[in-house]
């Protein structure tokens, strides 16, 4: 008995500590799993307390340590609390798509993500955490170390013996997922880029391009594409802009899909060097300009900065997310370059349709309503949400119809490629964003416009473009089309 008394303390920590992991960590994998009866309920909530037991023989070990328990646990339990929070709130799976987002995305849209409620759980997560230590510090040092090594050691080999008879059982849910997501994404090799193309060929001294590479823009949101809203009033009445509704991409992240928009890598190619399509361009005798209204990351810097001059919008107030400029600001530097003489390739890199939506257009485009109030996405209606997105969208549709509009005063032939990087859910599956793995991110948006004078010097290319564009086709197609249009050959 006096034995079991002097336990006693590390027993209730211990249960104590592995319930706080639960709450606030394991059991967001839990949260949205749809159940039915009593049967699937106590099938999962096994499920849970094994799972949960595996990481209390790990956290048993760990708690041995007075130093190690303090710094490694703290900074773990509270990296992973970032984790589940998302996990709770919209059921994000955690794969290395997301790991690649978080790492890599930049700071003016992931403060756009920190929301009251994501404050407040923090904040909870800290004071458990201050308890929890202050708690350890007045265990007994070592206590029950060869009662508990046996169990504990027990659990761990548990996880590792139901791994191996069911891959995945445990590695797909928190807190294992997390360490199985960061280790995928730093097994990705680097983009290699090719800066000497050979071979180059330019056969016109006189073409004007504008890419403008959008965000978060699905293909089945455009009224061009039949959307039963329209969304593109102003681009709908013209009769020389053509759509691509089925266009595929399997990148669903800025990280992943811009660098294989940018360069002649394909979506299954990996592990060699790729050509940016500004290289090409610069050994063609092209001006090429980079306009971003986002900051980069670095997963496609070094393909930008392969333009011939790069300029950032807004870049002093590109951290405060509320006061972001809006994607017009970029109209202005690029007129000063369109009036300057030369064979030109201008990129508008745009903040589009990204989160948080209310900040991405003007209140005349206002259009749909009840719009969002709210960051907080579980307290809003799906038609909240996809209001205030197809309002980003009757913003985007004046955007590049002034866009269209210079263009059209050129007398040089002139074109414009509009391509989103990606889509973005709304609502399917309960789930929202991007960075995760859903037909509905894998359609974006894809438009292209001609002026006269281009269709006259070029009635093939653009004659050719029209009749697949209700065709289902790839990103693929996007650097080669370019290249084309740009009347660039690669011999």
């Amino acid at each position: 008995m006096e034995r079991l008394k002097k336990l006693k303390p590390i027993i209730y920590f211990h249960l104590v500590l592995n319930a706080t992991i639960v709450l606030f960590i394991t059991g967001a994998s839990y949260y949205h799993v749809p159940l039915e009866g009593f049967k699937d309920h106590a099938i999962y909530f096994l499920h849970l307390c094994a799972l949960q037991g595996t990481v209390a023989g790990f956290l048993y070990f760990l708690s041995l340590f007075k130093w190690p328990f303090r710094i490694l646990f703290s900074i773990l339990f509270l990296a992973y609390c970032g984790f589940s929070f998302w996990a709770y709130s919209q059921d994000i799976s955690i794969t290395p798509s997301l790991i690649q987002g978080v790492l890599e995305t930049k700071p003016d849209i992931a403060v756009d993500l920190v929301t009251i409620p994501y404050f407040m759980f923090y904040l909870a997560a800290v004071t458990a955490l201050v308890f929890l230590l202050k708690w350890h510090s007045r265990l007994p040092k070592r206590r029950g170390l060869k009662v508990f090594v046996a169990p504990a050691l027990a659990l761990i080999i548990m996880f590792y013996v139901l791994e191996r008879r069911q891959f995945g059982f445990f590695k797909f849910r928190l807190p294992y997922n997390v360490a199985v997501a960061v280790e995928e994404y730093f097994e990705k090799a680097p983009l290699e880029l090719n800066l000497d193309p050979k071979g180059v060929v330019s056969r016109s001294d006189s073409i004007k391009a504008v890419f403008v590479l959008g965000e978060t823009l699905r293909a089945d949101h455009l009224g061009l594409n039949g959307y039963s809203r329209n969304t593109t009033p102003l681009l709908s009445e013209r009769n020389d802009v053509i759509s691509y509704s089925k266009l595929f991409t399997s990148k669903t992240i800025t990280a992943t899909s811009v660098p294989q928009m940018l360069t002649d890598q394909k979506l299954e190619d990996s592990n060699r060097p790729f050509t940016s399509v500004y290289s090409v361009a610069n050994t063609a005798g092209f001006k090429t300009t980079w306009i971003g209204n986002q900051t980069m990351e670095k997963s496609y810097l070094p393909i930008a900065e392969t333009n011939g001059e790069v300029m950032l919008v807004d870049k002093y107030r590109s951290v405060f997310s509320f006061d972001k400029e809006l994607d017009g600001v970029m109209l202005k530097p690029m007129d000063s370059i369109l009036k300057t003489s030369g064979k030109q390739l201008i990129t508008l890199h745009m903040i589009g349709s990204h989160w948080w939506y209310e900040n991405r257009y003007e209140d005349q485009h206002r259009v749909f309503t009840p719009v969002i109030d709210s960051k907080y996405i579980p307290s809003l209606t799906r038609d909240q949400l996809v209001n205030s997105y197809d309002n980003t969208i009757i913003y985007l549709d004046e955007f590049l119809n002034d866009i269209i509009t210079r263009l059209e005063k050129e007398e040089t032939p002139s074109f414009m490629i509009y391509a989103s990087d990606h889509g973005e859910l709304l609502g399917e599956g309960g789930k929202w964003l991007h960075a995760q793995e859903d037909d509905a991110l894998k359609n974006p948006g894809y438009i292209l416009w001609f002026s006269e004078s281009f269709r006259i010097n070029y009635p093939f290319k653009v004659k050719a473009l029209e009749e697949l564009s209700d065709e289902p086709t790839t990103m693929d197609v996007l650097y080669p089309t370019l290249l084309d249009l740009l009347d660039i050959e690669i011999q």
